[in-house]
């Protein structure tokens, strides 16, 4: 059963990303819609707010995408040199693009205040997880359990960025206004990603492990 559960995870993340992707590359790539843009109004002009939510996007599909073969053991045992470098990717899109240009955006976010909150916290949230991530693997004194839990609180945070949309899409469904809608979908998925994260962290504390490799998902 839990093979099954790791699967459908993993195959939810991925559709999540390259649904992400495409609707990105369809609002933001060339001779796209702009709707995203359009909506904003006078900040949708402004050349630095242009810039910081183009390349938040590009950096939040590359987070995605290169998040994904981290959570297959089987690629993680066959191409270790798979894992280091799609982490490395991971943590350089994070850290210097992704969080940087999100909380700069927070600012001009939806939703009022609890809309700009929520992305602040979001963004301090996933940079700070991602740097401990990081830290734990550098000097003479590697600590792979706790570069394994503070990944897994980063990757939760980052897949925020598809239960978001799959709250706002099943509350649009029930006729909830939009600015509700968008504020209860930004919360119940930063403070929904943290629980599950916690969650599977206590689970795998109660189990052993024989393998000084991340445990993943398939």
């Amino acid at each position: 059963m839990s093979t099954v559960i790791r699967w459908i995870g993993w195959a939810a993340l991925l559709a999540g990303a390259l649904l992400i992707t495409q609707n990105s590359l369809r609002d933001f790539g060339p001779g796209g819609d702009g709707i995203f843009v359009e909506q904003k109004g006078e900040i949708g002009r402004q050349p630095l707010w242009s810039f910081c939510l183009y390349v938040h996007v590009a950096a939040g599909i590359v987070c995605l995408l290169s998040v994904l073969p981290q959570f297959s053991r089987k690629l993680l045992r066959r191409l270790p040199a798979l894992h280091r470098w799609c982490g490395r990717i991971y943590a350089v899109s994070v850290l210097v693009v992704l969080c940087p240009t999100g909380v700069y955006l927070a600012f001009f976010a939806k939703g009022g205040l609890a809309g700009q909150t929520g992305f602040l916290l979001l963004g301090v949230a996933t940079f700070h997880t991602t740097l401990r991530g990081v830290t734990s693997m550098i000097g003479g004194t590697r600590d792979l359990t706790a570069h394994r839990e503070w990944m897994i609180r980063s990757s939760a945070y980052a897949a925020s960025a598809i239960t978001f949309r799959i709250y706002h899409f099943a509350f649009f469904l029930i006729g909830m206004a939009e600015v509700t809608n968008y504020v209860t979908s930004l919360w119940l998925s930063i403070l929904g990603n943290a629980a599950v994260a916690e969650l599977v962290l206590r689970r795998r504390s109660r189990v052993p492990t024989f393998s000084s490799t991340i445990p993943s998902m398939p």
